[in-house]
């Protein structure tokens, strides 16, 4: 028991989404049969591997149109002269942008959606990096593990050259944001996130990753957005967002693997946050984070501030959060021989972690700050306190709230679930 508490990958797994015993089985498989050829050991090996070894393509677009419109910038591979689109980012206005990618050849390109229809008409401004068309545009190669800084992307009018289609919508099959879901989904079962934690590659495949509505959206009604926690799932927020008043508060959900590295989740967040902005204009948004999701939640509040934005964060709130990493995932990432890319961010001093730390938080984002501990226990049962309340976060929050509950059980907890509620109405 107690060598399962030390290697619980930092507690990023909640003891309700995954059986003590499957846990015990795969932590006894990764210390011990190192040699072991079972096909479920070797799928998950290569899959975290595959997100290891992804590199990034990044750059900056600016705006000479003249309009305010939303950006949309494509990342896409020519497939049989056609383009293949891989992957999309969104911009409310000038910004920094970033995929992640394999090795290959890939193609970027922008337009602004003038009309806001998320599709691309030839009058609208717009660029294609290294060329004026796919036949002549010079692609960018990305090698793995590498990183690739474009050009800065001006955005001044259309494409001089035309093509022959208009009206193309840019869609990616597996991404569901914006889509209308029940918490009674079967992709939001525990046995998906398991399967995102160590496969989150076949996550995305047979699942997808998305910012789900729980309700059809409402401009009068404010988002709140829930993040999960490694082998999480939104079915853990039941309780929360039945606790909502639907009169003004709209309950949203992010889906996601947690097996992938934390950057590559809040820059999926970002997107999707302006993607849905621009789709259903809102004035502002809240962010509510259990777990590991609160690293997330505090890179997603960095990158979304430094870039121009419309909505304002109305309130952020972490529970039961390793915020200050732990030792755990540290050992983990250091001495397992599989190593899920997300351990390597919630390890103690991890690049991650620093950059996220070291950034000062906004004096007008109000952060409320929730720990639970156990009894006597200076910990909630997978999180130690230290980490869940560091002094310098303790500092930046706007109230700290303590129940005596465990890491997952809180959030059924009934006082916390009405401390919850309180919070969200003294906000208006």
């Amino acid at each position: 028991m107690k060598l399962v508490k030390t290697l619980n990958i930092l507690g990023l797994l909640d003891r309700t989404t995954i059986p003590h015993s499957l846990l015990s089985t795969l932590f006894t498989i990764l210390l011990l049969s190192i040699m072991s050829s079972g096909c479920s050991l070797l799928e998950i090996s290569q899959q975290s591997e595959g997100v290891n070894k992804a590199g990034t393509i990044s750059g900056r677009v600016v705006i000479e149109s003249g309009s305010d419109a939303p950006v949309t910038i494509l990342l896409f591979t020519k497939q049989d002269f056609a383009p293949e689109l891989e992957r999309k980012y969104i911009l409310q206005g000038d910004g920094e942008f970033r995929f992640y990618a394999e090795e290959g050849s890939y193609y970027v390109a922008a337009f602004q959606d003038t009309n806001r229809d998320s599709l691309y008409q030839q009058t609208e401004p717009a660029t294609l990096y290294g060329g004026s068309d796919l036949f002549n545009a010079t692609p960018v190669v990305l090698q793995p593990s590498n990183h690739v800084e474009l050009d800065t992307l001006i955005l001044k009018g259309p494409i001089a050259k035309k093509i022959n289609r208009d009206n193309i919508s840019f869609e990616i099959e597996q991404d569901h944001t914006g889509e209308v879901a029940s918490l009674d989904d079967p992709r939001f079962s525990r046995e998906i996130g398991s399967l995102g934690l160590w496969k989150p590659i076949s996550f995305i495949d047979q699942v997808g990753i998305g910012l789900y509505m729980l309700s059809s959206p409402e401009a009068k009604r404010i988002p709140v957005i829930f993040i999960h926690g490694a082998g999480g799932t939104p079915l853990e927020f039941a309780d929360l967002a039945k606790s909502l008043d639907s009169q003004r508060f709209q309950p949203w959900v992010l889906h996601y693997p947690s097996g992938l590295r934390l950057d590559i989740v809040s820059d999926y967040l970002v997107k999707s946050i302006n993607q849905l902005e621009s789709q259903y204009p809102f004035d502002n948004f809240y962010l509510i984070a259990h777990s590991m999701g609160g690293l997330v939640m505090r890179s997603t509040v960095k990158k979304y501030t430094e870039s121009e934005h419309h909505p304002v964060i109305g309130l952020t709130m972490t529970i039961n959060s390793p915020m200050d990493g732990m030792a755990s995932a540290e050992f983990g990432a250091r001495s397992s021989p599989i190593v899920i890319p997300s351990w390597r961010d919630i390890a103690q001093n991890s690049e991650f972690l620093t950059l996220i730390r070291g950034w000062p938080w906004p004096e007008e984002i109000p952060y409320h700050l929730v720990f639970s501990y156990q009894g006597g226990d200076s910990d909630d049962g997978v999180v130690d306190l230290e980490s869940q309340i560091p002094l310098s976060l303790q500092a930046e929050a706007t109230r700290l709230y303590g129940f005596n509950a465990g890491h997952a059980t809180i959030l059924t907890n009934p006082e916390f679930i009405q401390r919850f509620q309180n919070i969200l109405d003294s906000s208006l």
